[in-house]
């Protein structure tokens, strides 16, 4: 961040809240200035950088209280699993759903962070996507968002990402070069049928929710592809691996899930996954499956 924050990041990393408490105080624009690279705002990095804190929910309270903007922040704490600060958000006014094409409860999803996604829905954060529904196992609202002939109605949403459009991203902190790989990512979605059926399928089978993803299968989910996506990298495989899901990989395997197929970002492949994450057994078994593929 920017060296105006510099001494409230010091502070913060050290959890010396009375010393925080006094640079807020002192300059209450550390709570609503944003910065011009890294995280845009104080509020943001305590979130992120913060999350072990004892003092953090205190601090964030600070900057609350000083006219932080706070909807940014909780879509942040969904991503690391900050439950008590993500609370702190929603009593002090933060927007549940977001205000744009991305929200918070997505975030939750895709990182898997559990605590964010139990308040989150507790609190009423909305189904309002395919992805979302089929990140939540629920096949009931997955029928609701197409149209007796198959075709998808709008409310099945559009691929996203907490980076928004073309626009977001050229005002956002990335330097060139990120704003570069991140508007080819975003051009090269074609947010049709297809695609929005299968950046769905793989919330599914990273949740592992079996049902419904082989209702997704049925409506032309494409098994063996990377769809386009917030981050997207591998295949349905790819995540069920990352998250631990065995049941899930053998529904995927025997339905035609290829498991020689090499993510996008480290040419690795689901085995890989399941090993970066610690899943030694299921790695195991996946690169057994590789073998029998192979042939050897």
């Amino acid at each position: 961040m920017d060296a105006i924050f510099h001494p409230a990041i010091v502070a913060m990393k050290l959890d010396d809240l009375e010393r925080f408490r006094t640079l807020v105080r002192a300059d209450p624009a550390l709570a609503t200035s944003r910065s011009s690279v890294s995280h845009p705002t104080l509020l943001q990095c305590l979130v992120l950088d913060g999350r072990d804190l004892a003092n953090k929910v205190e601090m964030a309270r600070l900057l609350i209280n000083a006219g932080a903007e706070l909807t940014g922040p909780l879509v942040a704490c969904a991503s690391v699993d900050n439950v008590e600060v993500a609370e702190l958000l929603l009593d002090s006014g933060a927007a549940i759903n977001g205000t744009g094409g991305w929200s918070p409860l997505e975030e939750a999803l895709y990182w898997n962070s559990q605590g964010a996604l139990a308040l989150l829905l507790r609190r009423g954060a909305s189904i309002h996507n395919l992805r979302i529904a089929a990140g939540l196992g629920r096949s009931d609202l997955i029928e609701g968002f197409f149209n007796p002939d198959g075709s998808l109605k709008a409310e099945a949403g559009r691929i996203n990402w907490p980076w928004g459009d073309l626009i977001v991203i050229e005002n956002s902190n990335f330097n060139e070069k990120g704003k570069q790989q991140l508007a080819a990512k975003v051009t090269a979605w074609g947010n049709d049928r297809q695609d929005i059926i299968n950046n769905a399928f793989v919330y599914a089978c990273m949740h592992g929710h079996m049902e419904a993803a082989r209702l997704l299968l049925a409506k032309g989910a494409q098994i063996n592809k990377i769809p386009g996506g917030f981050d997207y990298a591998g295949t349905g495989l790819h995540y069920a691996a990352l998250n631990g899901h065995r049941a899930m990989a053998d529904f995927l395997l025997e339905h035609g899930a290829d498991p020689d197929i090499k993510d996008e970002k480290v040419g690795s492949t689901p085995a890989g996954w399941a090993d970066h994450a610690g899943w030694l057994d299921l790695r195991d078994y996946l690169k057994s499956k590789e073998r029998l593929q192979s042939g050897t």
